[in-house]
């Protein structure tokens, strides 16, 4: 294929270069003469450089000359970013150790080149730089031409569509509905309930329905299914289709829409004006569809010319507008847009299969072989109609299964064939982005396929590379312009949100990414094979291949390195310590998706003067080289005034480490955790740190160690001095000893904007605060408040809705609580979904007002709640997860009305009973049931009715209190468990025959573990039966002196025994039992692995 230029940074690189060299000679006369012809070379070539590359970028170049100068070019842009960055290092490094003030470190881009020339060293790397430039530069002439010519052949073969059905749309039902529903039925509607979007404007008779979706989805292929729609031809007096494309030519558009609807001919020189006007006559009290395929103006300006002559059709008139930009969609569109997803597995296959096999007629043998690869090679291509359509086509011209064998084992972009038909649709999207977004897209490439992105951190890796730049007037942080990056790609559907606030990407919009940048980002999983060595940006997936990595040749130019996966620790230090010494150029190093137990980098890291991202959390890492500091711990870190990330600071009595040390940073963004607050002495030292000026902390932990002698008036007093700005979104106190807390906290409207409140070993604390009128308050956790004995209203301020908001509320090691009052006639927590009380022994008086909002229900170690459990269940009828443990009163509860229950423990309730038993809980789907032995009320059979019983459950944990009781009664059968726990029997000798029966009808079961059973001398006989059963773990069984005589089940295929010594000799090989174990594949002992097979 030839090699793919990844002129996003290579361009970047021209433009950091010659921006820093401009800046720098323009002010500078004392440079020496050769020095300065030098820099003013480079200077004059760059701009010419930069053009090259970006007309290269992400392409795949196949003449090898060209790629080889081009790859020149590009190695020659990154030695300039380096020789730049040791330049600002160096400078860096001479004001620190010349006692600069540390908010002076980062020099101004006019200062760096002034060490670049006055520098014996740089003078060299300079010579080098304009060598290289220069040798490369003799090409340029040639070298351009041939790229012009290459990109005039690409855009030659640029599709066209037209409005004639191609091939077979399936899956498309409900798109397809959705639109005619629309079309047929807008002029039906009354103007007044017609969405208007933002390009509707004054013209809501025109209706603009976009159809967007990234390429190749089908968006066309659905407007063709429209247009041609039998009942659209029928409702439409006039159908015009226009292949748009990144052309918005409003003359040659006019000039398709008038064609065969004008009587006379259009003459070729007609102006705007003129075919505009003929335009309007053509579609002038005529209801009319209008489809205008792929387009890409994003700006509107030519869309807003054409739509003036459009809005004189008849009502009911309508544009069908495909593309691939949510921003089309949203300046074009009078009503929300269709959006396209890929096609389920099912619908995939109908498409792939008939473009693979199409008529063709073939044994059944053959053709069965050939569907079998077929499906895992569509499986690769994620429903994506048009990667189908191409690689179904593909197949279809050698159905033989050695070929297809070859494209499954094949990535698709190997395939020139493919390649030429796929990414001239799937790569629209990319081509249409600036090259800050170019360049941060592909850099995406180095994480693994269903990576999940963080946002955050994402953008810190962008920095790192040096990719986000500040070119506007507007001062603006370098995360906040990375967010608008990562904001603009998320927009146009590279990445896509989850619903934890992280992000993912479609398999084949990265593969896009792997595409554009593969020459210089890699993955390496176990089946890769050389790692070439333009490689800049590496992910390593496996222990495997770090021996092929430490080639020297293949580390030099590394910037990027990410571990992902299990390694074996003493090889990866003496690995990575020799990588670090090789890596000079390494901008990224990151360990944290690592399974590493080193406790300490090597000191080769301490080297690397590029680096600017290092994260090793997450790993058992504890000590960094002695040349690190940790930034908490930096003296007079007050110093650093645009420092604007600090997680944790220690406040100490040492000079220089006092609180008032955070006076000076005023920057400071995101988290702070203030640490040992001990060792403030007053409030006037608490306001040293003027936290109530950061506006920019969105959360803030403030934390102290418990003194029994500590004032509470004093400690009150501190405290005030730390009010925090009225920005603040979450806030942490732990270890407060006031018996009231600051009045900030008190205050009705001062922390109006806190979403999420912490509170813990606030010992001396005897009411909490009117929490309940903060208006945005979402979760609130409470702990370890011995003093308190009663909340009532003093807790819900004085507002007419407490918690407005709250959705999770905890209250854990309220010792001496005794009541929780309702609030006085004030709604009280409408929104409510997760409540945990745990620790609150002498808890006895509940409110009943829970609301049916509740989800989640978690009651741990509390008193006698008395009628106010079981009444308040009647009304969670959305209740999901309900965990009662050590609940030690007597208690009847029915359950009756948990329809949505899946999750249910209860453990330790020894005097509750369930009126009715389990059989209302049709959609459980785990079950924990411990220490219950009266949880049957009544000994008698049930009669179910067929839609009743616990059909759905998958997991259960069990101990002997349950198995000694009645398994039918309370369980029923269980046709869908798949996973059996069995804990804790201490009062069992023997599995009786009742519960061999009740064990024979779990047909469904796949892990058994029976666990802690120190008296149970023999295992069930019916371990033999169970036809799906995969996983037996049995665990400190010490009693247990062989397996059951009928042997183990044949589907078995992992045997783990621990802390048996009577069957552990039994089942070595060569044992007794060893017979009835020698089928299983995987047998582990006591830790050691027996059989491996």
């Amino acid at each position: 294929m030839g090699m793919m230029v990844g002129g996003w940074f290579a361009s970047h690189v021209a433009d950091k270069l010659a921006d820093k060299v401009s800046l720098h000679l323009d002010d500078r006369y004392d440079l020496r003469t050769g020095a300065k012809a030098m820099a003013e070379d480079v200077k004059a070539r760059l701009p010419r450089i930069r053009a090259v590359i970006q007309a290269a970028e992400g392409r795949p170049i196949r003449d090898p000359t060209l790629a080889a100068w081009l790859r020149q070019l590009k190695d020659a842009a990154y030695e300039a970013d380096d020789v730049l960055d040791e330049l600002e290092f160096k400078e860096l490094h001479d004001k620190l150790h010349g006692k600069s003030k540390v908010s002076d470190f980062v020099s101004p881009a006019v200062k760096l080149l002034k060490h670049f020339i006055m520098s014996d060293d740089n003078l060299k790397n300079l010579k080098n730089l304009a060598g290289n430039l220069e040798k490369i530069y003799l090409d340029i002439n040639c070298m351009e031409e041939q790229l012009k010519d290459y990109n005039s052949q690409q855009r030659s073969v640029t599709r066209e569509t037209s409005s004639i059905i191609q091939d077979i749309v399936v899956g498309r039902d409900k798109e397809r509905d959705m639109i005619l529903d629309v079309l047929l039925h807008l002029a039906d509607e009354p103007e007044s309930s017609i969405k208007c979007g933002t390009g509707s404007s004054s013209y809501p008779s025109l209706g603009v329905l976009p159809i967007v979706g990234i390429g190749g989805v089908g968006k066309t292929a659905v407007a063709q299914l429209i247009y041609n729609d039998e009942r659209v031809a029928r409702h439409f007096e006039l159908r015009k289709w226009v292949y748009v494309s990144d052309n918005f030519d409003v003359k040659r558009i006019s000039r398709e829409l008038a064609y065969d609807s004008v009587h006379d001919r259009i003459p070729d020189d007609i102006s705007l004006n003129g075919i505009l006007g003929k335009v309007r006559d053509a579609t002038r009290n005529k209801r009319f569809l209008l489809v205008l395929d792929d387009v890409w103006d994003e700006t509107g300006s030519n869309w807003r010319e054409l739509r003036g002559v459009l809005t004189s059709g008849a009502k009911g008139s309508m544009a069908l507008v495909t593309t691939q930009s949510p921003i089309v969609a949203e300046v074009m569109g009078t009503m929300d847009p269709i959006e396209l997803k890929s096609l389920q597995e099912d619908d995939y296959w109908i498409l792939f299969e008939h473009c693979a096999f199409g008529e063709k007629i073939l044994e059944e043998e053959r053709r069965e072989k050939l569907q079998i690869i077929g499906r895992k090679i569509s499986e690769k291509l994620h429903g994506l109609p048009l990667a189908g359509k191409v690689l179904g086509s593909l197949l279809n011209s050698k159905l033989d299964e050695d070929y297809w064998k070859m494209i499954l084992e094949s990535e698709w972009w190997e395939q020139e064939y493919v390649l030429d038909n796929i990414l001239p649709s799937l790569a629209l999207s990319y081509e249409h982005l600036n090259a800050n977004l170019k360049q941060c897209f592909a850099y995406c490439s180095i994480f693994p396929r269903s990576y999940v992105f963080e946002k955050d951190r994402l953008v810190q890796m962008w920095m790192a590379q040096g990719f986000i730049q500040n070119k506007s007037r507007v001062r603006m942080r370098m995360e906040d312009i990375g967010g608008q990056i990562f904001d603009e790609l998320t927009r146009r559907y590279f990445f896509l949100p989850t619903l934890t606030d992280k992000y993912v990407m479609h398999d084949l919009i990265r593969e896009l990414a792997v595409f554009v940048s593969l020459d210089e980002c890699l993955v390496i999983s176990d089946e890769k094979g050389e790692i070439p060595e333009t490689i800049r940006h590496l992910t390593l997936r496996t222990d495997k291949k770090m021996n092929a990595i430490m080639d020297t040749c293949r580390l030099q130019n590394l910037r990027s390195i990410l571990f992902f996966g299990d390694y074996d620790s003493e090889n990866f230090y003496s690995f990575l310590d020799g990588m670090l010494k090789q890596s000079k150029s390494l901008r990224l190093l990151d360990l944290s998706y690592s399974h590493l137990k080193l406790d300490k980098l090597p000191d080769a890291i301490s080297g690397l003067s590029h680096l600017r991202y290092l994260d090793v959390s997450c790993t058992k890492i504890r000590h960094l080289p002695k040349s690190f500091d940790t930034i908490s711990l930096i003296t007079g870190i007050g110093d650093l005034i645009n420092l604007q990330e600090l997680e944790e600071f220690r406040v100490t009595k040492k000079r220089r480490h006092e609180i008032g040390e955070l006076k000076g940073l005023r920057n400071l963004r995101r988290r702070l955790a203030i640490k040992n607050l001990e060792n403030v002495n007053s409030k006037e030292e608490a306001m040293e740190a003027m936290l109530k000026d950061r506006e920019h902390l969105t959360a803030l932990n403030l934390m102290k160690k418990l003194d029994a002698r500590s004032l509470p008036d004093a400690e009150k007093e501190i405290f005030e001095g730390l009010q925090p700005h009225p920005s603040l979104k979450e806030l942490t106190i732990r270890g407060y000893e006031g018996i009231e807390f600051p009045t900030w906290l008190v205050e009705s409207n001062f922390l109006a904007n806190l979403e999420f409140i912490s509170l813990d070993s606030c010992v001396k604390l005897e009411s909490l605060p009117p929490l309940g009128q903060l208006p945005f308050l979402k979760e609130l956790h409470l702990a370890n408040m011995p003093a308190v004995k009663r909340i009532g209203r003093e807790f819900y301020g004085d507002t007419g809705v407490a918690f407005p908001f709250l959705e999770a509320l905890t209250f854990k090691g309220f010792w001496k609580w005794e009541e929780w009052l309702e609030p006085d006639g004030a709604q009280f927590l409408p929104r409510l979904r997760i409540l945990e009380l745990r620790g609150c022994d002498k808890l006895r008086k509940v409110p009943l007002l829970f609301q049916s909002s509740l989800v989640q229900l978690s009651i741990k170690h509390c008193g006698d709640f008395g009628s106010a459990l079981p009444g308040c269940l009647q009304s969670l009828t959305f209740l999901t997860q309900q965990q009662i443990k050590d609940y030690h009163a007597q208690l009847s509860l029915c359950l009756s009305n948990l329809s949505a229950l899946k999750h249910l423990e209860l453990r330790n309730c020894r005097k509750m009973k369930l009126v009715g038993g389990l059989q209302f809980l049709t959609t459980l789907e785990s079950l924990d049931l411990r220490a219950c032995p009266k949880i049957i009320e009544s000994s008698e059979p049930v009669q179910l009715r067929e839609e009743q019983g616990l059909r759905t459950l998958n997991r259960l944990t069990i101990d002997d209190t349950i198995l000694l009781q009645n398994l039918w009664i309370l369980l029923g059968s269980l046709p869908s468990l798949q996973r059996m726990h069995i804990r804790w029997c201490h009062g069992m000798t023997n599995f009786t025959r009742e519960q061999e029966l009740w064990f024979q009808q779990l047909t469904s079961l796949q892990d058994l573990e029976i666990y802690y059973c120190e008296n149970v001398e023999s295992l069930p006989t019916s371990l033999a039966n169970f036809p799906s059963i995969r996983k037996l773990h049995i665990f400190y069984c010490p009693k247990v002196s062989s397996l059951p005589g009928n042997g183990l089940s044949t589907s078995l295929k992992e045997l783990h025994i621990d802390g048996c010594p009577l069957l552990k000799d039994r089942c070595q090989r060569g044992g007794a039992d060893w017979p009835k174990i020698a089928h299983i594949p995987f047998i582990r002992i006591d830790t050691k692995t027996i059989q491996m097979l």
